[in-house]
């Protein structure tokens, strides 16, 4: 079963989405969104933290200056209990740009 975090939630960066988790246990959270570089031939991306404890990265090399691009759909693996929890997103590197033309989606993969 999968449950919905936040779905196009618009930038930018960083951004806290709090949320109320239905179940508890190994889940998988799904992250899919986009950004923009300010540098050509840069790393970019968003760092996912999960109650203030980073998860993961999910960087894409960026050839184009100011395109944003698609990054790919990275998946983490954590433990949950029923309640309250925050996912903070964070630009990944200082080349990293978002704005309200970037779209973020989360999804709890049970």
């Amino acid at each position: 079963m999968t449950y919905p975090i936040a779905q196009n939630q618009t930038g930018p960066l960083p951004l806290k989405i709090p949320f109320d988790v239905p179940i508890s246990g190994d889940v998988t959270i799904a992250f899919s969104g986009t950004c923009w570089s300010k540098f050509a031939g840069a790393i970019c991306g968003v760092s996912v933290y999960l109650d203030g404890n980073k998860l993961g990265d999910v960087p894409l090399f960026f050839n184009a200056v100011t395109q944003h691009m698609t990054l790919p759909t990275q998946f983490f693996a954590t433990t949950l209990d029923f309640g309250q929890h925050t996912i903070m997103l964070t630009a990944l590197t200082d080349g990293t740009q978002s704005d309200k033309n970037d779209f973020y989606s989360l999804w709890i993969v049970d």
